[in-house]
């Protein structure tokens, strides 16, 4: 498949991805937001902290970096230091690993690529059990990424609604976040 074929879908894809963390953090220009979209912004295999105080953002993205992370511990820990400095939730992109054109897309060596139950487990031992809730975006008609949202603390927003939902099925809405996991007695 030539690439000017597919790199508009990549392109719709990525805005996709940039509105659902829009409507994620909501609309309040005076919070702070870090994005993650390079190697170079996360910690060394040495260096387990990023370079930030303790709720220094009131949002955080990290888009597909998270797969780059070789084993599930590393990972669970990006996770937890990602929660560390945000004051409200965090927002995490990757590829699906099961879409049938990733290995072409993300043709990397030694990518850990994930899919909806290994994000689901990873979520799972979080402390203080987060609220949060995992979305999806669409290529050629297939899941090709996730979205995993994680709020901090009790408060959530009343109401996300994604701008392309109407009429657009290929990007999953982030709506209010629900109780996903089960209460443990």
């Amino acid at each position: 498949m030539p690439l000017d074929l597919i790199a508009p879908a990549l392109l719709k894809r990525r805005r996709r991805l940039d509105d659902a963390f829009n409507q994620f953090c909501g609309d309040a220009a005076a919070e702070s937001r870090l994005e993650l979209r390079s190697l170079d912004q996360l910690p060394s295999r040495e260096q387990v902290r990023l370079p930030f105080e303790d709720a220094s953002f009131d949002w955080v993205a990290c888009h597909e970096l998270i797969e780059t992370i070789a084993t599930h511990e590393r990972q669970v820990r990006l996770l937890r230091e990602l929660l560390r400095i945000s004051r409200r939730g965090i927002f995490v992109t990757t590829p699906n690993r099961w879409h049938p054109l990733i290995r072409w897309l993300r043709p990397e060596p030694n990518l850990t690529l994930l899919d909806a139950l290994a994000l689901k487990t990873m979520v799972d031992v979080l402390p203080g059990r987060p609220v949060w809730k995992l979305g999806h975006v669409r290529l050629g008609g297939l899941k090709s990424h996730y979205f995993l949202m994680v709020w901090k603390g009790e408060k959530q927003p009343v109401s996300a609604q994604h701008p392309e939902s109407a009429g657009d099925r290929d990007a999953s809405p982030p709506s209010p976040p629900v109780a996903a996991r089960p209460a443990r007695g």
